[in-house]
């Protein structure tokens, strides 16, 4: 019904080999004059349609009235979306009952969009956890022709899309998923993908005054701080922090120590760096450790005179297996949250980047050089809480990636045996 945007449409749509049918009501018919345009027109004016979504009832209409090819792939897109290139040729190498890719949703909400139009800009990423309402969305669902014409869409429901992939996979479809595939939600409406500057905000846990004192608020840096004081858990407390930044619109979380200290240029080193990650990135951090459990980042623990600088071995940013957690970057559009299953105040820094990586994100240590006035003692050891996190994380992501922590020190093989050996316990 967008005729402004059919030769746009056309042109997007042309080198990516596909057969697009325009499904058009009798006073909404434009001309297509290309032989893989094949329209459909419902003999109705668009006015005498009396369904609550229009557009599901041209879906259902085209369903019931055309030949569907039980091996072909479909995908039901509205006439403002779009698709990354690659994401076709993808999907015809494939062979699976259901793809399901991720979707981006733009940089920010037309100012115009009516209240249940004012979509959230965070990314939805293929994974059978978002299969949910709120999660997923039609465009991300290629379903193939054999079970696409078995199954009608709800005319009566905004949440018909999540419905829709929630009926597939409890039905028993065989889904695989393609996180790194990207559809384009509504990418031709104004405004939505104006790109503007990244918003940050700091969220801090703490537990002394004089500490964020003497150390954090001493920052050379600006921008909005949020505290929360003592929490139950550190999971609990920076879901807390995450939800406040997230209500005032941020676009990035730095959950931070109270005994950090940034010098000017800071955050704008940061905003360098997350500008070369991958849209699917999730969470950053500034000290931790690579995949092979080597020490990654550029970090000046107080107490020593030595610098962390790793340039020698890594190129920034690098992909991380864990944290340091006096500073974890959050990605508010990825929607993250800790897993409060984990009480304590440690491992935090692990469970994030392991989390991302089951959300099929990623997770990077970038070049962000800061200090850390730490007063842990040299002589601390995991105490019974942290050996019970860390049998936790290891039961349940060791088949996702890595599991380890900087405040450990030890090659795989033997953190492994640690875990087996107090699972045996």
């Amino acid at each position: 019904m967008r005729h402004e945007l059919k030769e746009t449409l056309i042109e997007a749509y042309r080198p990516m080999g596909i057969v697009w049918h325009p499904i058009m009501f009798q006073d909404e018919v434009a001309e297509f004059n290309e032989p893989w345009i094949l329209p459909a027109i419902i003999p109705t004016d668009s006015k005498d349609c009396k369904s609550m979504m229009p557009g599901n009832f041209k879906r259902n209409w085209w369903i019931k009235n055309n030949e569907i090819i039980d091996g072909d792939y479909y995908v039901t897109v509205d006439d403002d979306d779009m698709y990354e290139p690659g994401v076709f040729d993808a999907i015809r190498q494939m062979d699976d009952d259901i793809v399901i890719i991720s979707m981006k949703r733009g940089h920010s909400i037309p100012k115009d969009a009516t209240e249940i139009r004012k979509y959230p800009t965070s990314l939805l990423y293929a994974c059978k956890s978002n299969i949910k309402i709120g999660s997923i969305s039609a465009q991300q669902s290629f379903v193939k022709g054999k079970i696409f014409k078995e199954h009608l869409f709800s005319e009566g429901n905004h949440c018909w899309d999540g419905e829709m992939a929630i009926h597939h996979r409890d039905d028993g479809e065989q889904i695989a998923y393609r996180p790194d595939l990207f559809a384009l939600f509504n990418y031709y409406e104004p405004g939505r993908w104006n790109k503007t500057e990244d918003k940050i905000a700091f969220g801090v846990m703490v537990n002394d005054l004089q500490r964020l004192d003497m150390c954090l608020k001493q920052s050379e840096i600006k921008g909005d701080m949020h505290f929360i004081k003592t929490p139950e858990s550190a999971t609990k407390g920076l879901n807390k922090l995450l939800n406040i930044i997230d209500a005032e619109g941020s676009d990035i979380a730095v959950l931070t120590h109270q005994d950090m200290f940034y010098r000017h240029g800071w955050i704008e080193q940061v905003q360098n760096q997350l500008a070369k990650l991958p849209d699917n990135w999730i969470v950053a951090g500034i000290i931790g450790k690579d995949n092979q459990g080597i020490i990654c980042g550029k970090f000046h623990d107080m107490r020593i005179p030595l610098l962390f600088n790793t340039t020698h071995i890594h190129e920034f940013p690098h992909p991380a297996c864990c944290f340091d957690e006096c500073c974890i970057i959050v990605n508010m559009k990825s929607g993250f949250r800790f897993d409060e299953t984990m009480d304590g105040f440690d491992l935090y820094g692990t469970l994030a980047v392991i989390q991302a990586y089951e959300m099929g994100g990623t997770a990077w240590i970038i070049d962000a050089f800061a200090e850390h006035y730490c007063m842990r003692q040299f002589t601390w050891a995991p105490d019974e809480t942290f050996k019970k996190n860390y049998k936790w994380l290891h039961d349940r992501f060791n088949e996702i990636g890595r599991v380890d922590s900087t405040a450990i020190g030890l090659p795989k093989e033997t953190v492994d045996r640690i875990a087996f050996m107090t699972s045996a316990a």
